[in-house]
């Protein structure tokens, strides 16, 4: 029974994943994901051996590399939804909770926004619910042969992700508290050889990575340089260094606003009072399960309230897979003392809650119709090829990773080069490329590059400049609806402020009052006449208005003193469920036709920005 439940909340979670699926490439580290999945060489700075050993039999059955690799994380995230259901029941001893929470973990904001794309998180948290299952489940009956299943599971999640080390702690008190004979019957000889022997098997994953090291044009001048190199590369030390447990001591107090809103988005506020039952009712009846859960989330919580990056929301992945088990803990416990009349309304409830949150969820984190990645590197990439023209790049590094794939999958016609790679010898480059009839294209970092580099040697003009924000609204059927939203940009994008009080202009009738210098700000209306919504704050927001017949919510969904990269945007506009537009940093703007469907859209001062093009003209 209890694998059936399980196979059939999997598959559910399949279904909901596969049809919300990115159908192509992104930005960034997904981006890089789907680029090196299927290929037979990765690096050490590469690194996640399991994520891509995953993928190598998978990819070539796929046209669409991007795709497959996404897929694989919608498959990895529906596995790791079976396995909750099995360790909720192992904490609950209800399989009707079980299965409530992981509904509830299933349709959780975050959690859904990784499996639609190719991360390492999905199956990062198939292994946190593998291993917290097997190690439960030798606490039920502690054989040898359950502790070896729980150790070869432990072994390999390091292969996919070096976080797992958080969990270190907790599964080894949990051990030696939960042992029969005690903690010195873990001393035994064959227990510390399995230990040992299961640990080096981990480890041996990353010999794919290793062995890449000597097949470089330069390989490491000995084993030590290239062990140094390696570990160097693997861990990423040269930024982690910067980023772990850097966050200031002063932000503290908004790292925990932070946390408080990010729970909130996943469970909203009964499920999280329900895990606060949870946490008594299990520490009442096994106060090492309870021990266990509660420092797998402390782990998890402290390491992300730590840790200095633009992404630090997903981190806290594992804490909400503890929030969701111990709500199943609590309602199983309201279960038990309602009686067999009423209990089964406990975990009911709660699986309408899940329920609930991904109906809610639904048009905000559906991917499957999302193109702007393509179109973003198509419009970079118009009108190139090796015959006519040498693309060189210096941007964002997320829009770097994209144009990586596009130029390796979608079209490798496309002769491109990182410019502070071939800095030294440009001039060359140039020359030589442009004696055979390519143009010398350039984005407009790159062209700064040059300029500053060589100065009056060579001439850089403007090619094609990016299409003004004004010049869209212009174009608008009067009375047009529309949503802009305007969240702080990033420092790499600056603000065209004229471009933008134009359009502010244009679309208000001249009423430019409603915006502000706030982190959040969002205007809605008809196109030519004033706001009839305006809204700006300091923190993230949900609000609905209703434009003629049209229901449009409007999601903040960052917390932007910390978050520089969200993969699912950093906000949302949905017009009658209808997913209309993706927030991002930065301006983003939408005109919304009599269904609530998008008729234009733009973005200004962010990575989905039109990008300048520059070209020289000559050498001289």
């Amino acid at each position: 029974m209890r694998q059936t439940a399980a196979a059939v909340v999997a598959f559910g979670a399949f279904l909901l994943y596969r049809a919300t699926l990115l159908p192509g490439f992104d930005l960034g580290d997904t981006a890089s994901f789907q680029t090196m999945g299927g290929l037979s060489k990765i690096t050490p700075r590469d690194a996640y051996p399991l994520y891509y050993a995953i993928s190598l039999p998978v990819v070539p059955f796929f046209s669409n590399q991007a795709y497959a690799m996404n897929l694989l994380s919608a498959v990895e995230a529906a596995l790791a939804c079976g396995l909750i259901v099995l360790a909720a029941l192992e904490l609950s001893g209800s399989l009707l909770a079980g299965v409530a929470a992981a509904i509830l973990f299933a349709g959780s904001y975050t959690f859904w926004s990784q499996a639609t794309i190719a991360e390492v998180y999905a199956l990062h948290l198939l292994l946190v619910a593998l291993t917290l299952f097997l190690v439960l489940r030798w606490s039920s009956e502690p054989t040898f042969r359950r502790l070896c299943a729980f150790l070869a599971a432990f072994g390999l999640a390091f292969g996919n992700h070096l976080s797992t080390i958080l969990l270190l702690p907790a599964y080894t008190v949990f051990v030696h508290a939960s042992a029969p004979g005690g903690w010195r019957s873990l001393l035994s000889r064959r227990v510390v050889l399995a230990a040992l022997g299961f640990a080096a098997l981990g480890a041996l994953q990353y010999l794919w990575n290793f062995s890449s090291l000597w097949r470089e044009v330069v390989p490491p001048a000995s084993l030590g340089d290239g062990l140094r190199t390696f570990w160097f590369d693997v861990t990423k030390s040269d930024w982690r260094e910067t980023m772990v447990l850097e966050v200031p001591t002063a932000e503290a107090s908004e790292r925990l606003r932070m946390y408080a809103f990010d729970l909130m988005q996943q469970f909203g506020w009964i499920p999280p009072l329900l895990a606060a039952a949870g946490v008594v009712v299990l520490a009442r009846d096994n106060w090492r399960r309870a021990a266990l859960l509660l420092l797998i989330f402390a782990a998890t919580i402290g390491f992300a309230f730590g840790y200095n990056v633009g992404d630090a929301h997903v981190f806290f992945l594992p804490s909400h897979l503890v929030v969701a088990l111990l709500a199943g803990v609590g309602v199983a416990g309201l279960q038990r003392a309602a009686g067999k009349r009423f209990g089964a309304l406990a975990p009911i409830g709660l699986a309408a809650i899940g329920c609930w949150n991904i109906y809610v969820n639904y048009p905000a984190l559906d991917r499957s119709a999302d193109e702007r990645p393509t179109a973003a590197i198509a419009a970079l990439t118009e009108g190139l090829s090796e015959r006519n023209a040498l693309l060189l790049t210096e941007m964002s590094w997320q829009l770097q990773n994209g144009l990586t794939y596009y130029g390796q999958y979608v079209r490798p016609e496309v002769l491109h080069a990182w410019m502070p790679a071939v800095l030294l010898y440009a001039p060359a480059l140039i020359r030589d490329n442009q004696a055979i009839g390519r143009e010398i294209v350039m984005t407009e970092r790159a062209a700064a590059q040059i300029d500053a580099a060589y100065g009056p040697l060579f001439q850089v003009l403007p090619a094609t400049p990016p299409r003004p924000l004004a010049d869209v609204v212009r174009e608008l059927p009067p009375g047009s609806r529309y949503v802009l939203c305007v969240l702080k940009p990033p420092r790499e994008f600056p603000l065209d402020r004229n471009d933008f009080e134009r359009a502010i202009r244009q679309l208000t009738g001249g009423d430019a009052a409603a915006m502000s210098g706030d982190d959040y700000v969002a205007i809605a209306g008809r196109a030519g006449s004033a706001p009839v919504f305006a809204r700006s704050a300091m923190q993230p927001f949900r609000d609905t208005v209703r434009i003629d017949g049209v229901t449009i919510q409007i999601r903040m969904e960052s917390w932007l003193a910390f978050d520089t990269i969200r993969r699912m945007g950093f906000g949302h506009v949905i017009a009658n469920r209808h997913h209309s537009l993706i927030v991002e940093r930065g301006v983003s703007f939408v005109a919304l036709d009599d269904d609530g469907r998008p008729t234009a859209t733009a973005y200004a001062a962010g990575i989905f920005a039109p990008q300048p093009r520059y070209v020289v003209l000559s050498s001289k």
